[in-house]
């Protein structure tokens, strides 16, 4: 990710998720999904207060860990969840899925999985282009 550490907290309009809530929800969101597949979290709740479902993010840049710190908790958040997928028993996934949210339309845990593992992340990846093309760093795609 080329945009630097300093301008992570950057919003340059009104609602828009910065670079780095939107890196450290989709951490939080992943950690939440392997646990939901049989895995363990590992984020406390300092992260699902900042990160999690229905927090707001935050213009203050020392309020959130370091570009690297967030980079790599989504990474390792990500695998662990997309190892919880892999070896998930048919059981749990046809279990139905215990949050409140997307009941109706996600109701099994496989569902809400699949979810967090593609929906989810490009929702939030399409924001964090968008973020970027407003401050005119262009395509991600470079084209």
């Amino acid at each position: 990710v080329d945009i630097p550490d300093e301008d992570f907290a950057d919003q340059p309009a009104a609602g828009v998720n910065s670079p780095a809530w939107i890196v450290g929800h989709l951490a939080v969101v992943a950690d939440m999904g392997a646990r939901l597949l049989g895995g363990r979290m590992e984020f406390g709740d300092d992260w699902r207060m900042s990160f999690g479902p229905g927090s707001v993010p935050s213009p203050d840049r020392s309020s959130y860990p370091t570009k690297e710190e967030l980079l790599g908790a989504f990474e390792k958040a990500s695998s662990r969840l997309r190892s919880a997928a892999a070896v998930a028993e048919p059981d749990r996934l046809d279990a139905p899925q215990p949050t409140k949210f997307f009941k109706a339309e996600l109701p099994t845990v496989g569902d809400f999985a699949a979810h967090i593992l593609t929906t989810h992340q490009m929702l939030h990846l399409g924001q964090l282009s968008t973020w970027r093309r407003v401050k005119g760093l262009g395509s991600v795609l470079g084209i």
